[in-house]
């Protein structure tokens, strides 16, 4: 059987998106049963940072919170054909929910699309009539490394739900 693909995404791919995969990640090798079963990866909306690895703020972030290295990654752009190849996908921000909905909308005739749901989405107390706009995750890179590790500890409250989220498309599978 085909894993279950996960896909993180936000804006440059070097801050939000590859620390939410690492969480992910991180939470799939401690989950009985998942390992194996869930891919993850980022991308972003923007190409300029296409690339770059994490940002070492993000990295230092993620280290403080008790993640262990080796974070490999390089930032990519999200593309249509590639999107439609994922299952779950995890905007950090209303504008990336809509370009990933926008995205979608090009699909050829046929294709299965995605299922698009913003990561706050899945953090406990966040109303299910909560805007999108009022549920993005900061993104703290105008900000100091204060920012970034108050970023990592708000997506790290969505990773149970996103969990209990994914093993409910693999029984339905």
């Amino acid at each position: 059987m085909e894993p279950l693909r996960l896909l993180t995404v936000c804006t440059g791919n070097v801050c939000r998106s590859p620390a939410a995969a690492v969480m992910l990640r991180t939470a799939i090798e401690k989950e009985e049963g998942l390992l194996g079963r869930i891919e993850v990866g980022s991308a972003g909306t923007s190409w300029e940072a296409e690339g770059m690895p994490m940002d070492d703020r993000t990295v230092l972030a993620l280290e403080r919170a008790g993640y262990v290295r080796p974070f490999e990654h390089t930032a990519r752009t999200i593309h249509l054909t590639e999107l439609l190849a994922w299952d779950l996908v995890l905007p950090m921000t209303a504008d990336h929910a809509q370009r990933m909905h926008r995205m979608v909308e090009q699909a050829p005739e046929g294709s299965t699309p995605p299922e698009i749901r913003m990561w706050r989405r899945f953090e406990p107390g966040i109303p299910a009539e909560a805007l999108p706009t009022e549920i993005a995750v900061d993104d703290p890179w105008y900000e100091g490394q204060g920012a970034f590790d108050r970023t990592i500890r708000q997506m790290q409250q969505s990773v149970p739900g996103i969990l209990a989220r994914a093993r409910e498309l693999l029984e339905g599978r």
